[in-house]
């Protein structure tokens, strides 16, 4: 009687390497792998809006609570964007 050992189901084999990897991932886990994404993104995101916050300028909205003045010599007087009155030739 021959009792060999028979495969149950169906098998998948990956390939080795990091691309085999990330498939074996969203074969075996898909949902950790679809968050894990998700981060990526949204990390690359928040870094791509930081860094736009900041060559932008930063806080430079036209209404704010608590109101400054800058003098012509600073060089933020060049990066308003609407200022209410204004003799700066920059």
């Amino acid at each position: 009687m021959n009792q060999s050992v028979k495969p149950f189901g169906h098998v998948v084999k990956f390939k080795k390497g990091l691309f085999g990897l990330f498939k074996r991932g969203w074969w075996e886990i898909p949902d950790v792998m679809a968050a894990s994404f998700m981060a990526i993104v949204g990390a690359g995101m928040a870094t791509y809006g930081v860094m736009r916050y900041i060559e932008t300028g930063g806080e430079n909205s036209e209404y704010k609570s608590v109101y400054y003045v800058v003098r012509s010599g600073d060089p933020r007087a060049c990066k308003l964007k609407n200022p209410t009155y204004s003799e700066y030739n920059c």
